[in-house]
């Protein structure tokens, strides 16, 4: 049978935070600082309070959205070749880490900006790596004008990968350039139909959307992509301190963008929960790498199949600023809980230091990472054919089972997993292979992987993309002078 999943909370918990939510919504209601869309929400039944930009929910008017959202989402490859289909009953997905600032240089322990052709190689690594299934701009390059960094990630992960890809505007402007550059790559069809992208939009702790998001999030749902809403409350700054008082906070800002996009596009497809930290009062930093953040994250898992709503979780995090030990442990932790407590998509492979530096190394690592979970998930099959008893019966007391035919049925069928990455032979043979690190040998499928074949977009897609972005820029220089 498959490990049993992962819980922190039980059923009359989840029903408590669940009417918690539903009061905070009702009474206290969230701040949407865009009349348009305030007027959309009050012409399907919201309360609106204009004079503060505060909208209230009805226990009802948010059960009716739940119950328009789909449990499933699906988005495909960029020849539309093959799909993922991401929710209920299907199995955990990775993706890629998105918006760090630095690259890590391994040989010298150091960070630099991080460059648009680093995207680039970061996207064509993950193309490659088989765990991966979901490319996200690993960074925001730094050597670009900084309003249309975003795009310019956006274009060097398209042009370098196949999968499905995922991205994070900030504002509407952002997002309507973007979605032209997958019109391009969609060659010219609706963007939504067979969709290649997922978009993220967050909402602002606490309990606000700014103008700029929801009208982007709007946007993004019309257009039929799939969109994660993610918040993220740290707690003690942005949230209450305890962990079910953030959960609370959380599910309040999830179900707030459940109903805006059900109430105005009945049937968007969404993945929702799971991101923000700690606020640490002794350092005054946001900390993700707790063993704290990892309970949330089970739990916010929990809560959205309560909901019957796909999962998103920002796994891995590590808030250690080197490729040791804490980094490995921390990731560890929450790739485990994530894929045995029930995430279905899990978005962050190749990043540390809270999220603000990427390693090629670490990517790797994380691949391998992804595999050991998605092994944990299998559990143990008991069946008769696994029990083997023909072949106790063969080899009997005394024997060995090199040469029983069950070995070599099972030898290459998964039921023992292996590693390029890890150690797993003795002392005297890692010596003689060069005593490599997990680490190392990291860097070395990096090099191997970095000259397989590149994958470009068409030289007439490519040109129509770099367009759109020379568009935005002069549209954002407009704007600042």
């Amino acid at each position: 049978m498959r490990l049993s999943e992962l819980k922190v909370l039980s059923n009359e918990e989840l029903a408590l935070i669940d009417r918690a939510s539903r009061d905070i919504l009702k009474e206290v209601g969230v701040k949407i600082t865009s009349n348009e869309v305030l007027a959309l929400l009050e012409d399907k039944g919201v309360r609106v309070d204009y004079d503060r930009s505060v909208a209230t929910f009805e226990p009802d008017v948010v059960q009716k959205a739940i119950d328009l959202a789909p449990a499933e989402v699906r988005v495909y490859n960029r020849d539309r070749s093959y799909s993922l289909r991401i929710g209920e009953g299907h199995p955990a997905r990775f993706a890629s880490g998105h918006n760090a600032v630095f690259t890590w240089r391994g040989a010298a322990a150091s960070r630099t900006s991080a460059t648009k052709q680093e995207v680039g190689e970061f996207a064509k690594l993950a193309n490659y790596l088989e765990q991966i299934d979901v490319v996200s701009p690993q960074a925001m390059p730094q050597d670009v004008p900084a309003p249309s960094s975003l795009l310019h990630g956006v274009d060097a992960v398209i042009n370098n990968t196949v999968k499905p890809i995922l991205f994070s505007p900030e504002n509407d402007r952002e997002l309507s350039a973007i979605v032209e550059m997958l019109r391009v790559v969609s060659d010219g069809g609706r963007v939504g139909e067979n969709p290649i992208a997922i978009c993220q939009f967050s909402p602002s702790s606490p309990l606000f959307w700014s103008e700029g998001a929801v009208k982007g999030f709007v946007s993004v749902v019309g257009e039929g992509l799939p969109c994660t809403i993610l918040p993220g409350p740290l707690a003690g700054a942005t949230s209450p301190y305890s962990l079910a008082a953030n959960l609370v906070q959380k599910n309040c800002e999830v179900l707030s963008g459940v109903v805006i996009a059900q109430l105005i596009h009945p049937g968007a497809p969404l993945l929702c929960y799971n991101g923000g930290g700690q606020f640490d009062m002794r350092s005054m930093t946001a900390l993700l790498g707790t063993p704290e953040v990892t309970l949330i994250l089970i739990a916010g898992s929990q809560l959205a199949h309560y909901y019957r709503l796909p999962t998103h979780a920002c796994i891995p995090d590590s808030d250690s600023h080197e490729l040791d030990v804490q980094l490995g442990m921390e990731n560890m932790l929450h790739v485990i809980a994530g894929t045995l407590g029930g995430s279905d998509l899990m978005v962050n492979a190749g990043m540390f230091a809270t999220g603000e530096t990427a390693a090629f190394e670490q990517l790797v690592l994380d691949n391998e990472l992804f595999k050991v979970a998605r092994r944990m998930a299998q559990g143990v099959c008991a069946d008769l054919e696994h029990l083997c008893l023909d072949a106790f019966r063969q080899v009997g007391p005394m024997g060995n089972y090199l040469e029983d035919p069950s070995t070599m049925k099972f030898l290459r069928s998964g039921e023992w997993s292996t590693s390029q990455i890890f150690t797993r032979e003795k002392y005297a043979n890692w010596k003689t292979k060069g005593s490599k690190s997990a680490v190392e040998k990291a860097a070395d499928q990096v090099r191997i992987l970095k000259r397989r074949d590149d994958v470009p977009l068409e030289p007439e897609k490519k040109r129509e993309i770099a367009a759109i972005i020379r568009s935005f820029e002069q549209s954002s220089d407009r704007r600042h002078t």
